[in-house]
């Protein structure tokens, strides 16, 4: 059970079921005892307050029982009601500050380069080994935590809040936005503690007089008190971090405990004490939780439709399995799933009949849209917006063309320096889109870096004064977009574009998603079919040959007839098997563009035909790599299953007495 890399003696965070102090975390849901783990002494009210009390603790329940998809859109009027507590993944933390706004790993698919982001964060190996977010506060009385936009620090607070609700001889748990709070402190001066009670007022019958109650927990110290949001406060901060400062010297002093919530950016703007205050930022999901969250939420799915039965149950794993597999079929996909909140929007639109990877510049889109103009309008606990409201296609049709040419200046490392990044912005606002004059054009530029950075979290500062997207995926995905953008007058500045980087891997999914773009989102297949059209007849050579028509059947791959126009569709799958049978060709190239074939439905007319292959040696296994003598073979495919997509491709390049790659 116990994990050798684990040093902090509690939480085996890698095992199928968590022990913590002997208590366990089963694979269903969440059984273990969090007074427990925090070492708490219950709240005893006395007998005029029970009752109170009661309800109080019922109304978390209800308040919180259930997931939450507002700021998400398209989907928040899904009807079923999925427990929190029956797909929540325990989160773990780190005792650290990353060096930048997030940790370095979310430079996904990208090199490290000391140079832009520090020796010390390129080189770095963490000592510390992470903790589960509760034995955190087992071990300290005031507690921060930090991480990014979906990262589950609200979900985390209300997951606390439902388990200490649902104990015996628990402390009172107190959750209340710092954001209702520093609206109230607009208003009018007011401690925190004098707030807490107030914030509940209006939300519930009979919450409207909490006072003594909050009171009678906090002189006991008896309360888990939970401040939710530090950054979603924009005005007055400093004056509201004082306000926190002084109420959790005399609430610690009493033995309850705090914590606060922030995302990265923005918290060094006006940070908490750091002597009196213990930093935990949260880590992504990693594999084994990726996988715990793909079974629960499947299981908890299927049971709000079928109840707790073995239909239910079977469905789900069925469901569970075709989660992984969407998610192992692209790596930019299984990439953005390590973020608790955009992996809950993928299996949303899974679940909504979306296939996946393919179609998945939709996928991204509401990605974006997630990011840019809803979360931030209901992020916070008390579904207030945070911050200024971002246009979302004014917002991408400035981050695409800045991806774009990003793509080109840095395709490595995607950083660049803040001096470089508002100098490109403001040319680009005194550009023909805008027209604005320079001194408005700069002004502008610093306004709108300073809000796609504090309110959508898409460019992240990386070390200090660069900046780089939250994720590669995101900056390939606004790259495509500023593709299109490009080639709006005139559609062959993007094909010159196109053209230049045809054959260049670090650009294939860029230009795959423009592709998306255009025959999808924008609802242009004719465009997406000329863009496809004239890749089919870009020029590669030497090792790069076919790699155009490699494309273009991606392409279709991608987006299917539908986006490109069916004959644009035939031409590509017509180049497709003349490179299939051009024995000039590299044999992998041939492989690929059969595979390829075979998955967009390309049957040839002899499907059901047997064949003779030669005795000879052959590969069998992609994994094995062993050769075996053959003497005669009778191969016939099928309709079913999947060996009518696959077997012609083998069909059409096999060839006696060769060995052909596993």
């Amino acid at each position: 059970m116990s994990d050798p890399t684990n040093r902090s003696g509690g939480t085996d965070i890698n095992a199928n079921e968590v022990k913590i102090d002997g208590d366990v975390v089963g694979r269903d849901q969440i059984i273990y005892n969090v007074t427990q783990v925090i070492q708490m002494p219950p709240f005893t009210p006395p007998p005029n307050l029970e009752d109170l009390r009661r309800a109080y603790l019922d109304h978390l329940q209800r308040a919180y029982r259930a997931l939450d998809f507002k700021g998400i859109p398209q989907l928040e009027t899904l009807s079923r009601e999925l427990l929190l507590e029956e797909v929540y993944v325990p989160l773990v933390a780190r005792p650290e500050l990353p060096k930048g706004e997030t940790w370095e790993r979310r430079l996904a698919g990208r090199k490290m380069d000391p140079d832009l982001v520090g020796a010390e964060l390129a080189s770095a190996h963490f000592d510390v080994a992470p903790v589960r977010v509760e034995e955190a506060l087992r071990d300290q009385t005031r507690l921060v935590i930090i991480g990014d936009p979906g990262s589950g620090k609200s979900t985390l607070l209300k997951h606390l809040a439902l388990r200490l609700a649902a104990e015996d001889n628990a402390p009172l748990p107190i959750l209340v936005p710092l954001n209702a709070y520093a609206d109230a402190l607009s208003k009018g001066d007011a401690n925190l503690q004098q707030y807490l009670p107030v914030y509940f007022a209006g939300l519930a019958k009979g919450m409207d007089n909490l006072g003594p109650l909050f009171d009678e927990a906090i002189q006991q110290g008896r309360a888990v008190i939970m401040l939710d949001g530090l950054d979603e406060v924009q005005r007055h901060r400093s004056n509201l971090v004082q306000k926190v400062e002084a109420f959790a010297h005399e609430a610690i002093q009493r033995g309850n405990k705090i914590v606060v919530t922030s995302r990265v950016v923005g918290y060094r703007e006006a940070p908490l004490n750091a002597k009196d205050w213990t930093l935990y930022t949260l880590l992504d999901f990693d594999r084994k939780a990726i996988e715990d969250f793909a079974r629960k939420w499947c299981t908890a799915f299927e049971k709000s439709t079928k109840g707790n039965t073995e239909e239910a149950q079977a469905a789900a794993e069925k469901e569970r399995v075709s989660l992984i597999e969407a998610l192992d079929a692209n790596p930019g996909v299984a990439n953005l799933a390590s973020n608790p909140l955009l992996l809950t929007i993928l299996a949303l639109i899974k679940r909504q009949g979306v296939s996946l990877p393919h179609r998945r510049v939709e996928l991204y889109e509401l990605y974006l849209k997630t990011l840019i103009s809803a979360w931030s309008k209901a992020r916070a606990l008390d579904k207030k917006p945070v911050g200024p409201p971002l246009d979302y296609l004014e917002t991408v049709s400035v981050l695409g063309p800045l991806a774009l040419w990003l793509r080109e200046e840095n395709p490595t490392y995607g950083l660049i320096s803040e001096e470089r990044l508002i100098d490109w912005l403001t040319d680009h606002f005194m550009g023909d889109d805008w027209g604005l004059r320079r001194g408005e054009a700069r002004e502008r530029a610093r306004e709108f870096l300073d809000s796609v950075h504090k309110y959508s979290n898409l460019l992240l500062e990386r070390g200090q004064g660069r900046y780089g997207f939250m994720h590669l995926t995101f900056e390939e995905a606004l790259a495509a977009r500023g593709l299109v953008q490009k080639g709006q007058l005139k559609l062959d500045d993007s094909l010159a574009l196109i053209g230049k980087y045809v054959a260049d891997p670090a650009w294939r999914e860029t230009i795959l998603l423009a592709v998306g773009v255009w025959g999808l989102v924008r609802e242009e297949p004719r465009k997406a079919g000329e863009v496809v059209r004239a890749i089919l007849k870009m020029d590669c050579d030497g090792d790069d040959a076919c790699t155009n028509v490699l494309l273009a059947g991606a392409c279709l791959e991608d987006v299917g007839e539908m986006g490109l126009s069916r004959a644009v569709a035939n031409e590509v799958k017509e180049a497709l098997l003349a490179a299939a049978h051009n024995r000039l060709l590299l044999p992998t190239v041939q492989r690929d563009a059969g595979f390829t074939l075979g998955r967009v439905g390309w049957t040839p007319d002899d499907l059901d035909a047997f064949i003779t292959i030669l005795a000879g040696p052959f590969l069998h296994g992609r994994s094995t790599g062993a050769v075996y003598p053959s003497r005669e073979i009778h191969l016939m495919t099928t309709q079913a299953g999947k060996s009518s997509a696959i077997y012609p491709c083998f069909r059409h390049l096999m060839r006696p007495n060769e060995c052909l790659p596993g």
